[in-house]
This record gives structure tokens, C-alpha cells and sequence, in this order.
């Protein structure tokens, strides 16, 4: 059985931990969640759970949009929850003593980023109002609870028509239903891994058309939100997931929800292969060559969207696996970030990459007729942010030609590196992580250091998750310009904006909380 709300009030940590994350004390709750660990010997899991259900309440939103002046204005409010995600997924590529490092920053963000709809409303302080350049004072009222927490719902019929009761309530916008429908599956062994392939697969087929010229942008958080969910449940136990389903289900079906280019590509590859190309995955299995892998990309970054749709139908229909274009598009993914030289714009390229990530570790593990058409919804994502962006041209040529690392040795790569990464020069940054990689060095301490540099940043879980999503898929990846992934996040760890007190956390890490 899945643990409910009352039962986690029985634990002391639990208490202490909702009474800091209200108090909005930053390092009073990740002090606690330290100590939970360190002095009281905790497992991270059980952790993670207590303090996952502690914020689980205040950090939903009514709606993903709300309007402003007669304008639209976006609202995300789920960078607690990819947070603990990432930062527990980072956690084995940094060194021993700094392990616990990405989770505290985690923790330490849940304070500033409660309550978001009332944060943009300036009605509640924290990390969005302050972006906004507005310092709302401490309020005498606590965060709105928006989405109440809901009672598991067991419905008569097979595993498949429940899980698909459960997606058309989260389609539909049924947040209480859905909610309660997901937690009556997962109390289930059996069904969780048929029901994680059906959250992600939400998350994967709601993206709208086009960024361009919106304030309403989804972005791809959808998935990420989705894969949080899963992940930390997969970690945590799900037993004792209660906070992460309640951040991150309900909200699945919170709008505005967007499925029409899902549609398209539903349409098109019904209307290109006999089967609607159910089929694929069986029969498809030559890799795309190298050259193809470039024209590919490149095509991504310049040509239109029909274009590109129709260069990926072409490829599957010369039985080119769905993985090894899967593994082409996250490549495209990352060269929008090689190609961004503004500083706000990097994350105009980071959420492709996330959704392509999300996308692709989908792909590997489901047994869904559907995977080739995510595909042209991956394609799509990048083809629009490369317009929306003009990122027509590569420009980290000049860059790496403008540094001389020969003679350097592995280690002062690194260090040279890190000095790049810290002090936001993202061309320096490129140029120095190119010549590491190019000098055939071990990968192991690169990704330690680029890691380490990830998790002294505050300023949301942006840094860490972009961070962890370019190693795995480095490690995934089949084709000859997988170094490319990796290359893309010391660029965007050094590029992407930093919001004040970023390394306010790890100033504390290294006093108080470091192994020693």
C-alpha cells in the first residue's frame, strides 16, 4: 500500500521539515534534510520521501497560464520536483565528499519556489518574484494549497481500460481524477511499469506547435515532469512516493494542454506507412550514416518543419532504426546550445534537450506501437527553437581557434575548465572542454568536474539537469558525434543566466556539510 499523508505526519523530520520549507528558511530545511541523512543515518530515499511530501502541497498552480495586463503570462512551478530528480540522479558522477552536494542544492531552492502562481501575482515571496526584480515582504498567510491532495480510486476493468480512464482524465483536465486514478494503479506491483510508460507518454505527446512569438510555452516540462515522477518513485520506493505523485500528477492535467502536433504526426505517419507505422520498431534496424547523421542535423537548424518531417519519413521508410535517429535528434538538441551565444537564450535550448532526453529514454524502454511518431515531435521542438532562435550558423569554430591548449595535460584542462565554467565564460568554457575531449583524455574526471561546477550553482535545478541528461545520453549514444553531447554543458553551465545568491549553498556545503 502507498503511504498516505497522515502517516508521514507521524514522523518528527516531516513536521520540522513543512514548518522550515513554510518558514521559507533555505538552510534550516537543508540542514534538516542533512541531518536526516549524516546524523541520523537515513537512507537518501527516505529522505527525499519526507521532504518530497512536506512541500508537496504548496507548489502546484491553478492553471499554466494566467493573464497580466491583457497579456499572457506563463507559469511553471515544477522546478522542485525535476530538482530532486536531477540532483539525486547526478549524485554518483560527483566525487565521494561531494555527493550529497546537488541534493542540498535541491533543497535548499524548495523555499523560493513555492506558491509560483502568487509569486508572479507578487502576493508571495520567492526565487520568481525576485527574477521579476520585485521583493514582495514575508506575508502573515502561508502558500495556497491549489490542487488538494486526493484518496486512490479503484475502478472495475483490465489494466488497459483503467490506464486509459487515467489518460483521458489527464487530457481532459480532470486534475482530482487523474490523480486519484494514478495513485489506484500504482498501489498495484503489476501495473507500475505499464503505468510509468503512460505518464511519460503524456508528458511526451502534450508540446505545442510553435514557441514562437508565445508567452504561453510549454516547453517540454511535460515530460520532465512526467520522468520526475517516475524516476524518484523508482527511487525512492513507491510506497513512499506519496509527495512526488501529489507534485507531479495532478498537474499533468493542469492546462493549458497541448496535442495537436501529436495529431499531425499521428496523421502523417498514418497516411506514409500501411500499418501507421506500428511496425517500425520491428522492422527498422540499419543505423543512419555519418553523413546523413550531419545532413540531418542540419537540416534541423535551417530547412522548414515540412522539411524536416518528411526527411524523417524518408529515413524510416529506408528502414532507419527509431533509435539511431532518436540518438541524430539529440544531437540537433545540443547543437542549439553550441550555436546560442545570448545569455537568456540558453534556455530557448536546454528544454528541447531535456524533451529530447525524456523522448529518447522512452523510446529505449517501450514496448508502445507508437515510438516513431515522438520522433517528428522531438524534430519539431528543435527545427522551432532553431528559427525562433535564427541559429542558422555554428560559431564555435572561431571560438575553440582562438585557444591554444596544446601542452596542457589532462589535469590542467580541468582546472582551466572549471576556472571557465565558474567565472560564466561560456566561449572559454567550449574551447577548453573541446580540447579535453579532443586530446582522447578519460571522460571520468571530465564529467566530475563539469558535474561539480553544476552543483555549486543555485538558481533552480537548470544547471543539474541539463547536466545529467547530457551524460546519459552521452552514454547512450550511437553515433560517431556523441562527444558533441557533452560538449554542449560546460557551454551552457557558463552561458545560462545566474540569479543572485547562486552560491550561497555551497558556501554553506563547504562549512558545515561536506564529507570529510
Amino acid at each position: 500500500m502507498l503511504r498516505n499523508r497522515d502517516e508521514f505526519r507521524e514522523d518528527k523530520a516531516f513536521e520540522q521539515l513543512t514548518e522550515a520549507i513554510l518558514d521559507r528558511d533555505q538552510a534550516r530545511t537543508t540542514d534538516l534534510f542533512y541531518g536526516m541523512i549524516v546524523r541520523e543515518g537515513r537512507s537518501i530515499g527516505d529522505a527525499l520521501s519526507a521532504v518530497a511530501a512536506a512541500e508537496a502541497p504548496f507548489v502546484n498552480v491553478p492553471c499554466h497560464i494566467n493573464i497580466k495586463d491583457g497579456n499572457i503570462a506563463l507559469t511553471n512551478n515544477d522546478h522542485t520536483l525535476l530538482g530532486l530528480r536531477a540532483s539525486a540522479c547526478l549524485m554518483p558522477y560527483l566525487p565521494e565528499k561531494y555527493r550529497l552536494l546537488p541534493l542540498l542544492q535541491s533543497v535548499w531552492y524548495i523555499g523560493a519556489g513555492l506558491d509560483i502562481w502568487n509569486q508572479l501575482l507578487f502576493k508571495y515571496p520567492g526565487r520568481y518574484a525576485t527574477m521579476k526584480g520585485v521583493q514582495v515582504p514575508p506575508p502573515e498567510y502561508g502558500p495556497v494549497v491549489w490542487l488538494e491532495d486526493q484518496k486512490p480510486i479503484k475502478e472495475a476493468g483490465s489494466l488497459e481500460e483503467r490506464l486509459h480512464s487515467y489518460m483521458i482524465a489527464t487530457m481532459t483536465g480532470d486534475s482530482k481524477r487523474c490523480h486519484g486514478l494514478f495513485l489506484g494503479l500504482a498501489e498495484e506491483p503489476d501495473a507500475r511499469e505499464a503505468l510509468k510508460e503512460t505518464i511519460e507518454f503524456l508528458g511526451l505527446i502534450d508540446i505545442q506547435e510553435t514557441v514562437i512569438g508565445r508567452k504561453a510555452r510549454n516547453t517540454g516540462h511535460k515530460a520532465i515532469r512526467a520522468r520526475a515522477v517516475t524516476d524518484l518513485a523508482d527511487y525512492i520506493g513507491w510506497e513512499k512516493s506519496h509527495g512526488v505523485f501529489y507534485m507531479g500528477v495532478p498537474d499533468m492535467a493542469v492546462g493549458p494542454l497541448y496535442y495537436s502536433l501529436y495529431d499531425a504526426a499521428s496523421v502523417l505517419i498514418g497516411s506514409e506507412f500501411e500499418d501507421a507505422g506500428k511496425g517500425l520498431a520491428e522492422t527498422n534496424a540499419r543505423p543512419l550514416p555519418p553523413p546523413q547523421v550531419e545532413d540531418l542535423i542540419q537540416q534541423m537548424m535551417v530547412a522548414d518543419g515540412k522539411t524536416v518531417w518528411q526527411l524523417i519519413t524518408t529515413h524510416l521508410k529506408n528502414g532507419i532504426s527509431i533509435r539511431s535517429l532518436g540518438d541524430t535528434i539529440q544531437l540537433a538538441a545540443a547543437e542549439l546550445i553550441l550555436r546560442t551565444t545570448v545569455a537568456r537564450q540558453f534556455t530557448n535550448g536546454q528544454h528541447p534537450f531535456d524533451y529530447c532526453n525524456v523522448a529518447n529514454n522512452w523510446l529505449r524502454r517501450s514496448k508502445s506501437p507508437y515510438k516513431a511518431r515522438i520522433l517528428y515531435l522531438m524534430a519539431n521542438f528543435i527545427n522551432d527553437v532553431a528559427h525562433e532562435n535564427n541559429l542558422v550558423n555554428s560559431v564555435i569554430e572561431d571560438e575553440i581557434a582562438g585557444y591554444d591548449g596544446n601542452g596542457r595535460t589532462p589535469q590542467a584542462l580541468l582546472g582551466e575548465l572549471d576556472d571557465a565554467i565558474m567565472s560564466l565564460d561560456y566561449a572559454k568554457s567550449t574551447a577548453v572542454a573541446n580540447a579535453y575531449l579532443k586530446s582522447g583524455a578519460d571522460r571520468r574526471p571530465y564529467m566530475e568536474t563539469v558535474a561539480l561546477c553544476a552543483s555549486r550553482f543555485q538558481d533552480d535545478p537548470h544547471n543539474q539537469k541539463i547536466t545529467i541528461s547530457t551524460f546519459e545520453e552521452y552514454g547512450l549514444n550511437s553515433t560517431h558525434l556523441k562527444d558533441r553531447l557533452i560538449l554542449a554543458t560546460p557551454r551552457l553551465l557558463a552561458g545560462w543566466v545566474k540569479m543572485p545568491g547562486e552560491r550561497d549553498c555551497f558556501a554553506r556545503f563547504e562549512r558545515e556539510w561536506i564529507y570529510t
